[in-house]
């Protein structure tokens, strides 16, 4: 999709607030073309006054920052209305969720790493603390929302800061109303809290919590108790695992009173490096890299290893007969929860008269199921639209459907006319129906959930940017993964315009999980229901 004139957006990568971010191209005379990220205020938004107004001091506030740990910004304009950022994209994951892939993947986030990436945005805020305008006047920004989240780190190693959204500065449009404080409550000083005087100093309260998160696993201030305590006059608890010298680093940053933690953002990135130093001799930048080169690998072998065995059970279950649609972006086989019983059809046009299987094949099959049996769980038995819910034993004798080559399909053929085509689809897509006040979602009654959780991976083109409703709670916006309680949920989705897809009932196992997920696919080409 063309945007903006020389854009091209190619994928959503976030969509949240008051705004979306996407990949896009830009494409220039002679071939060239780079890569970017365009943030765009969500339908709506660009129609309030104080939005408008908030994007475009966003905007402002950051092209007058160039520095190599901040996320530039390229272009602004506005296209059919809505106003439009381009920056810098940052080929990576923010802190948060680069910590959180590394545990999944059974990487620890060293102590050395956390050093690094706060060191690096202290260097960043330095920079934006002492920024001066054109006329050497100060800008005087306050970044005001320091947190993982808005912390990117590229797969080369780079560590960026974003989101200058709220950032306090001298010549901003947009006020903060009274009695409104802007900010994520587990990483705001006290000052921010009770909105006090803010200088640089409230974003170092915010950096050091940060630290303390990363190395940590949470903000000291995580939970209402330790800013009421804060607030009285208790200095923060911190976590009994930090090192000595990072505890020290961390609480001198947190302090309640402002003269009391570091001074200025040079300051903190001084300690902060020298602490590294002592831990190790190596570039923190070279230990970044290499430690998320692991994670990756991790990542990529243990899909390798899932797609391996997705392949072998797809096969398991077109023996059996089983419910089985195929993923219309990977061409993998995926359960498809409500999807029509029935055995898959061959690609090609040839399908012939079923037969049964040759026994070897289920030889092979009792080898599998006794090498591990409780792997066949979730892929779901075909049974007859009148048979009970519990899926029944399937006798050996049960015949499949199986694609033949085109010399065996035609000898096939000339003994007996092949049987009328099965529709496949990639995932059945519920009926749509336009969304009311009044018709909100059924909420399931599911059956007591297992211990543990699964995960659900919700896309596909024609669920783009469609509101994601399970149980009734709305969890966000697709295309999403997210982890649920096993069992039973009832999934929705409504669309931008209004429109709604589902319900359907989805059951989630312990063996969906964050790399091989239960996908609910919706394709570009699903049919649209007919506005009322």
């Amino acid at each position: 999709m063309e945007w903006g004139g020389r854009y091209r957006l190619i994928r959503q990568l976030a969509c949240g607030g008051m705004g979306e971010v996407w990949e896009a191209s830009a494409a220039g005379t002679e071939g060239f073309a780079r890569r970017v990220a365009i943030k765009r205020l969500l339908p709506g938004h660009e129609q309030e006054p104080s939005r408008a107004r908030m994007f475009v001091d966003e905007a402002r506030i950051a092209s007058q920052l160039h520095h190599a740990n901040i996320v530039s910004i390229l272009d602004y304009g506005v296209e059919e209305g809505t106003p439009y950022q381009v920056l810098e994209y940052v080929d990576g994951v923010d802190a948060e969720r680069l910590r959180q892939r590394g545990l999944e993947a059974g990487e620890l986030f060293p102590v050395e790493l956390a050093l690094h990436v706060c060191a690096e945005v202290a260097h960043a805020l330095r920079y934006a603390h002492e920024a001066r305008d054109a006329a050497g006047q100060p800008l005087g920004i306050v970044h005001r929302d320091v947190s993982p989240s808005n912390i990117l780190v590229s797969w080369t190693g780079d560590v960026k800061l974003a989101d200058f959204g709220i950032a306090l500065a001298r010549d901003r449009q947009e006020r903060t109303q009274a009695g409104l404080t802007k900010g994520k409550p587990a990483y705001m000083s006290p000052e921010q809290v009770t909105r006090g005087e803010l200088d640089g100093r409230s974003d170092l309260f915010s950096l050091g919590c940060v630290l303390h998160a990363l190395v940590a696993g949470s903000s000291p201030l995580a939970g209402e108790d330790p800013m009421a305590d804060l607030l009285a006059g208790k200095e923060l608890e911190l976590a009994g695992e930090l090192p000595e010298d990072v505890r020290a680093l961390i609480a001198r940053a947190v302090r309640r009173t402002r003269h009391q933690r570091f001074q200025s953002a040079a300051e903190f990135a001084e300690a902060t490096s020298k602490v590294l130093v002592a831990r190790s001799a190596r570039s923190g930048r070279v230990l970044l890299s290499e430690w998320m080169a692991r994670v990756r690998a991790k990542e990529e072998g243990r899909a390798r290893a899932v797609s391996g065995w997705a392949g072998s059970f797809l096969e398991v279950e077109q023996l059996l007969g089983g419910v089985v649609a195929r993923d219309p972006e990977t061409g993998m086989g995926v359960t498809s929860p409500g999807a029509p019983t029935g055995p898959l059809p061959p690609p090609a046009e040839h399908r012939v008269t079923p037969r049964r299987p040759p026994r070897w094949r289920w030889a092979w099959l009792a080898l599998l199921m006794l090498g591990g049996a409780g792997a066949l769980s979730p892929w779901r038995l075909a049974r007859r639209e009148d048979e009970p819910s519990q899926a029944a034993p399937v006798p050996v004798s049960r015949e499949v459907t199986r694609p033949l080559t085109p010399e065996k399909s035609r000898e096939a053929a000339a003994g007996s006319p092949p049987p009328a085509p099965v529709e496949a689809s990639a995932a059945r897509v519920a009926p749509r129906e336009q969304a009311s006040p009044s018709k909100r979602a059924p909420r399931a009654n599911p059956r007591p959930a297992r211990q543990g959780s699964g995960a659900l991976a919700v896309g596909g083109e024609g669920a783009l940017r469609a509101k994601v409703i399970i149980d009734g709670e709305r969890k966000g916006h697709a295309p999403l993964l997210i982890e649920l309680p096993l069992g039973e949920h009832v999934l929705e989705l409504e669309t931008p315009e209004g429109l709604r897809i589902g319900p359907e009932r989805i059951q989630l196992t312990e063996f969906h999980t964050p790399v091989a997920p239960l996908r609910w696919v919706v394709p570009a080409d699903a049919p649209l229901p007919a506005r009322r």
